[in-house]
């Protein structure tokens, strides 16, 4: 689990010291909304990585193309060749926000649908070019580097059961399982480099926009306890969802997050 991670969690545990009172009757229809912090399964972040996996190749937009090559050319003076692809590109960890709908059939039952949105974006996209001017040993090679930037936007739809256990505290720990749609949807992908900065949604081997739009479907589960607070319910946890986008066969992309919901 990373720092941010951590820190939602040490803030989620801030929260007992405002005032609490008992429950009131939730039986029926509810509706709130959410907050959290996830990590991305890193899987799909292959889409930004400019390797031909990802059908877009890196080495074709920096030296095939004339006009790119050029203008880098003349930047630094010298020929040069692609020297390195990013490695383990992975996502950064990003806020969701949502909502949610819950029909309790008894006080400790219930129904959801939340729909969630997040926009992450990557992080470890440095790649890197040989100038050609100097040969011979390595201490001799000149290497630039570049940065590819690449983001995204999911929307999530679940619809699961919840099912808290009651005690003589007041908190009550709970159980979520829901199963998961997703939509995932390219928005920027580019490269920068020396006085180059390009987007290469258009660079697709097969000469088509590369931009897509990706179903994917899945389960989660969340762990966590709730609690009342004035007139409402709080509700936090640590989440695992398991979703299947069908990109690069991979099975599939486990996320993992804090989340945080107020039933009205």
């Amino acid at each position: 689990m990373n720092n941010s991670l951590i820190k939602s969690f040490l803030f989620f545990l801030i929260i007992p010291i405002l005032s609490f009172s008992q429950s009131k009757e939730r039986t029926g229809l509810n509706y709130g909304f959410q907050l959290g912090w996830n990590s991305p399964g890193k899987q799909e972040a292959q889409l930004y990585n400019c390797n031909k996996s990802s059908n877009v190749d890196l080495n074709y937009i920096l030296t095939g193309n004339t006009t790119n090559y050029t203008k880098l050319q003349e930047f630094y003076n010298d020929d040069f060749t692609l020297y390195e692809l990013p490695q383990n590109i992975k996502y950064k960890s990003t806020l969701t926000i949502g909502g949610t709908l819950q029909y309790y059939t008894s006080q400790t039952f219930a129904v959801f649908f939340n729909a969630i949105y997040e926009s992450p974006s990557i992080t470890n996209s440095n790649f890197s070019i040989k100038l050609n001017s100097k040969k011979g040993n390595l201490s001799n090679e000149v290497i630039q580097q570049g940065v590819i930037s690449g983001k995204e936007s999911r929307l999530n739809f679940e619809l699961g059961l919840h099912k808290s256990f009651e005690n003589e505290s007041i908190y009550h720990p709970f159980f979520d399982i829901a199963f998961v749609g997703s939509l995932l949807e390219m928005k920027s992908h580019e490269i920068s480099i020396g006085n180059l900065k390009q987007s290469v949604l258009h660079y697709s081997q097969n000469n088509t926009n590369t931009t897509f739009s990706r179903f994917g479907y899945g389960t989660s589960c969340t762990l966590g306890v709730q609690f009342p607070i004035n007139d409402f319910i709080l509700y936090t946890g640590v989440s695992l969802t398991a979703i299947h986008y069908g990109i690069f066969d991979n099975p599939v992309s486990i996320a993992k997050g804090i989340d945080m919901k107020f039933l009205l």
